[in-house]
C-alpha cells in the first residue's frame, strides 16, 4: 500500500462524478484498490477473513482526514505554492498526503505568528 498523493484526486474526482449511485463503502473500496501496490495474484493469497480488518486499517490510516475535494486541493496548492514551497503543483501532487498536511500547518502557524505581531505592533502605537 502506498500514501495518498494529491495527484489522486483527480482520479477520485472521476470515481465520484462516474459513479454517483455507488455506496460509500463501494467508492472507498474503489479507492483502495488502487492504493494497492500489488497484482491480482497477490491480492488472491490474502484470506477472506483478513480482508475486513484490512479495509479498516487502510480506511482509518490511509483515507481517512487525508482526502480533498478537487477544487480544495487547488486552492490548497495555489496558497502552498505562494508561500514558496515550490513553483510547480506537479512537485506537490507527487508528495504524500501527510507531508502536505505538515505543510499546511506549517503555513498555518506562520499566519497565526505574523498575525499575532501585527496585532502587537498595533497596540505599542
Amino acid at each position: 500500500m502506498r500514501e495518498i498523493r494529491p495527484k489522486d484526486f483527480y482520479w477520485f474526482a472521476v470515481v465520484e462524478n462516474d459513479y454517483p449511485d455507488l455506496s460509500e463503502s463501494h467508492r472507498t473500496l474503489l479507492i483502495l484498490v488502487m492504493l494497492l501496490e500489488a497484482n491480482e495474484e497477490d491480492l488472491m493469497k490474502i484470506p477472506a477473513r483478513c480482508l475486513q480488518p484490512i479495509i479498516w486499517w487502510m480506511s482509518k490510516n490511509l483515507l481517512e482526514e487525508r482526502i480533498m475535494k478537487l477544487d480544495s486541493w487547488l486552492s490548497t496548492a495555489f496558497h502552498l505554492q505562494k508561500e514558496r514551497w515550490d513553483s510547480s503543483i506537479e512537485w506537490l501532487e507527487q508528495q504524500p498526503m501527510p507531508k502536505i498536511l505538515l505543510m499546511i500547518n506549517i503555513q498555518s502557524k506562520f499566519a497565526e505568528e505574523q498575525s499575532r505581531k501585527m496585532k502587537q505592533s498595533g497596540k505599542k502605537k
